[in-house]
């Protein structure tokens, strides 16, 4: 769970039926577990075997063109096939690397993930790496192996039926198994069974998180507590059933239980490890619950480090991440200041016209790593109006805004010049989008309203993002506008891909086409 990390304690390399407890002491409440035995039970090998589906459905497209199309290549069989084994090897590592299509969470909570997400990027991925495999070969073929042989149409049919065939394939491939998913997770075979250790504070904090975050994948089984006397009788509906003879005997007589989760504060530590001495003989995952339940923290434990370490977060990307980003963005930056070029001169024609004073517009602005820096624009209000400090923000009809300025504002012309804040390293394509410093909402500002709002400087602020394309534009006049903002931002730290910043900056596009509240 991504807002409660676990720090795993033990875990059981293997299941198996226990016998049923025997005692007469204790009898554990009767819970109706539906769940297959046949479904595995780590996500993770979920998302391998979805890349062995993968996997087989291109293979099999390819062994089905290469032996309906010999007649019009017999070297398709011989010279190309290597190349085409290449291709379902690389479609697996795009799905994984920018769709993130096998990562263990889109298979566990199935009812999370959009169609886009499950069938769709992995179908064009499939269908773009295909192409580029078939046109390397195609070239080695006949551009540079044979040079001054001619290449006709009939010797791109096998490519061509073998790139409609393996994306179409993929395509239905996925949306049966993303059914077949959803019908699983809605009868409650995919969710994991988890017991509770601690009903006081924290178990109750956790409870709450799970209630409010993770009912779709996680089910409480059982609340347990070796102090009754001192804990509710339940806690969101479900009975504190005993102490530790109670848990016990249920996760012995239930074997569909998958984890036990320690709910106990830090300070009791004999309590901790007399309850651990008791539950290491049971074939089932133990996890510590820190007491910072509802504090963003990481999903992992440093590992070969003794005793273990909780990561508490991490930095957004990893060094390749920021090389790939800077390289895109400083590409498409000077590629878009070329092209745009005339719309440049032309709104800087329109503004000299329209009313004196200069072209840009430049606010300082809270960036990356809490740093300030100059944003430019395109200056779209009377000199003599301008707001630095955008202690009021910009209103629908604003008397400030001059005539060419409501055009610009209206087509977000006015943030191009922001491609210069991008080469300068200032800014990246796509990210948050970031606010002026004395920007005020009900005249508070904006680290007073939201809790964790720098989180939002982890990354570089963006021309474009996650929020403006979810249709959170214009102005902030309400402390949930600025919430549902931040919760965008930080949605597009967590899952950041380069798949996912050309999905925005599509979807911007889109954006620019029905402009939404853009004034």
């Amino acid at each position: 769970m991504s807002g409660t990390a676990m720090l795993q304690l033990h875990s059981t390399p293997k299941r198996r039926l226990e016998p049923a407890f025997s005692g007469k002491t204790h009898e554990p409440r009767p819970l109706p577990l539906n769940r297959s035995r046949l479904i595995p039970r780590d996500p993770n090998l979920g998302g391998v075997l979805l890349a062995i589906c993968d996997i087989s459905v291109v293979l099999s497209s390819i062994a089905a063109v290469a032996s309906v199309m010999t007649y019009v290549d017999a070297k398709l069989l011989s010279t190309n096939l290597p190349y085409f084994f290449v291709i379902s090897l690389l479609s697996v590592f795009l799905g994984h690397a920018f769709a993130q299509s096998y990562k263990g969470d889109n298979l566990s909570r199935i009812s999370k993930t959009t169609r886009v997400k499950f069938i769709v990027k992995p179908t064009i991925l499939t269908g773009l790496a295909i192409l580029f495999s078939c046109g390397v070969s195609t070239l080695l073929d006949h551009g540079i192996l044979s040079v001054g042989e001619s290449l006709s149409a009939r010797d791109l049919i096998p490519e061509v039926c073998l790139v409609a065939l393996a994306s179409a394939s993929v395509g239905i491939e996925r949306a049966a198994i993303y059914g077949f998913l959803r019908r699983l997770q809605a009868s409650g075979q995919l969710c994991t069974n988890v017991v509770l250790f601690g009903a006081d504070t924290i178990g109750q904090r956790l409870m709450q998180v799970i209630r409010d975050d993770y009912a779709d994948s996680v089910q409480v089984r059982g609340v347990f507590d070796d102090r009754v006397q001192r804990v509710p009788d339940q806690i969101h509906g479900i009975p504190v059933d005993g102490g530790i003879e109670h848990l016990i005997a249920l996760v012995q007589n239930t074997p569909t239980i998958d984890k036990v989760l320690v709910a106990l504060p830090m300070h009791a530590e004999a309590r901790i490890l007399h309850l651990l001495h008791r539950l290491q003989h049971l074939l089932v995952d133990v996890a510590l619950v820190p007491e910072l339940v509802g504090v963003r923290i990481d999903k992992q434990v440093i590992r070969g480090v003794h005793p273990p370490i909780l990561s508490i977060c991490r930095r957004p990307l990893s060094d390749i991440d920021i090389l790939i980003k800077r390289c895109f963005d400083f590409t498409a930056a000077l590629g878009g200041l070329i092209l745009l070029a005339p719309i440049f001169a032309v709104a800087a024609i329109a503004m000299k016209i329209d009313s004196p004073g200069p072209i840009w517009f430049r606010q300082p602005r809270m960036g990356f790593n809490n740093n300030q820096f100059d944003v430019l624009k395109f200056r779209s209000m009377y000199v003599d109006c301008a707001d630095i400090g955008a202690r009021q923000q910009t209103k629908r009809n604003d008397a400030r805004v001059t005539r060419v300025g409501a055009w610009l504002r209206r087509t977000s012309v006015d943030e191009l010049p922001q491609l210069l804040n991008v080469l300068r390293g200032d800014m990246s394509l796509v990210g948050p989008r970031p606010h002026a410093l004395g920007m005020q909402v009900g005249n508070h500002l904006c680290d007073e309203i939201v809790r964790g709002y720098a989180v939002r400087h982890r990354m570089k602020p963006g021309i474009t993002g996650w929020a403006q394309v979810r249709g959170l534009r214009g102005a902030i006049d309400v402390p949930s506008a600025l919430e549902a903002r931040v919760q965008h931002d930080i949605y597009y730290i967590d899952n950041w891909s380069f798949f996912f910043d050309i999905q925005i900056l599509i979807l911007t596009v889109v954006e620019l086409i029905r402009p939404r509240n853009a004034f």
